[in-house]
Parts: structure tokens; sequence; C-alpha cells
């Protein structure tokens, strides 16, 4: 990681709230696959890297223990969290239920404009697909899935996929997909968008509860081949 540079690119934390930031900065690094799961936080480079000393660096590693993202080992640091097979079959399909219900509340109430919006992210999506840009990919497969839940235009529903999706987030949207799953959840895209133009809550929320659980099975088979797969609490 190059100290120097990244120093000089980014403006200096505010101290009073300093471990808060650094928390969102990891958050976003783990959340985007920057830092992997399983991987040991890398303590000396990043207080390089944001110029901090170590002491709220370790309070942020404190608020990510707290939200699942990061493990804290006794006197070996921390690490990326990995997700647990039993993790993954509770939280997939509450994330798959909730998913569904956005996609039938989508239906009723998403304006004309934001399903355009929606069909221009999925052609950006596609093309990153094309160029096998995998990390642009799931930043915008990621954005569409937000989309939906806006335009079901229900708040207590939108905070509670917050909530569940962030312990799972870094795992769905980086996880590397063979090239036969990938091309199935691109697909199931282009029926999702087909369902909400054509108004069918139904058949949007079936198309969306079985492309969440393929992900599921993605995420299985990613963390087998890895050697990443655990039965047990993280």
């Amino acid at each position: 990681m190059a100290g120097n540079e990244q120093r000089q690119a980014r403006p200096p934390f505010a101290r009073a709230t300093l471990h808060s930031q650094i928390a969102e900065e990891l958050r976003t690094m783990i959340v985007d696959g920057k830092l992997a799961p399983g991987q040991k936080i890398p303590e000396k480079e990043l207080c390089e890297a944001f110029d901090i000393s170590r002491t709220p660096l370790r309070e942020a590693l404190k608020v990510l223990a707290t939200e699942g993202l990061v493990e804290l080992l006794p006197q070996r640091g921390a690490r990326v969290s990995v997700i647990t097979e039993a993790e993954r079959q509770e939280l997939f399909p509450i994330i798959a239920a909730l998913e569904a219900l956005a996609a039938e509340l989508a239906c009723r109430n998403m304006t004309d404009a934001e399903l355009a919006e929606l069909k221009g992210l999925h052609r950006q999506m596609v093309a990153a697909y094309d160029r096998r840009d995998n990390l642009e990919y799931a930043r915008l497969n990621r954005k569409i899935h937000l989309s939906i839940f806006e335009a079901a235009r229900n708040g207590a529903l939108q905070m509670l996929y917050s909530n569940m999706e962030l312990r799972i987030r870094n795992i769905r949207h980086t996880v590397r997909q063979s090239d036969e799953d990938w091309a199935r959840a691109v697909q199931d895209h282009e029926k999702i968008l087909s369902a909400l133009e054509a108004r069918d809550e139904g058949l949007c929320a079936r198309v969306l509860r079985d492309h969440v659980m393929r992900t599921a099975d993605a995420v299985r088979d990613a963390l087998s081949v890895a050697g990443l797969a655990t039965s047990g609490g993280t």
C-alpha cells in the first residue's frame, strides 16, 4: 500500500470523530472487497496510509467487530469476518424475503423516471460484466438492489434490509462467481427489469427471491473453494 500517495490524496481526519471516520473508511474497503473475507487487517500499513496511530485504528476495529464485519483475534490483531455456513443458511432466506417484498412494492410505486434510471444502471452493469470488471459490476449490482428498495417507499423495510445486508454485503457482492453463475445473474436482472416494467408483482418477487438464493449457493461454493467455509461462529 502506497502510504505517501494516500496521505497526499486524502484530507486529514478530524480528531473529534477520528475512530468513526476510520471505521467508515475500513467499512468501505471491506464492502468493496479491498479487504477480503478472512484477510488479516494490515494495521501497520493502514496507520501509515491514514497517518494515524494504532489507538484510533483499534477503536475503529472494535466498532466493526460489533457489526460483524471484523473478528478481533486475541494477541493477533484482527481479520475480516468470514460468514459461517450456519449464518449463510439463516441470513440469505431472510434477505431473499425482504427483497421479494421490496420487489412487490416497487412494482406498485416505482415511477417511470426511476425505472428509466434503473435501466441505465443495468446497461452499465452489463458493460462491466462484458469487461469482466468484477468490482464495478458488484458496485452497480448493489446500487440496483438498493434502488428497488428506495422505489418500494417503505422506510421500515429499507432499514431492516440495511441492517441485515451489512453482515453479508462484503461477501454477497464481491464473491467470484463461476462464468455460468455470473451469466445467470445477469439474466435474472433482465427478468427483474421486465417484471418491474410490466408491474407484475408476483413474477418480480419470485425472480428476486430465486436470484438471492442462487447467490447464497454461489457464496457457499466460492467459500468452499477458497477454504474459508466454516460451520461454527466466526
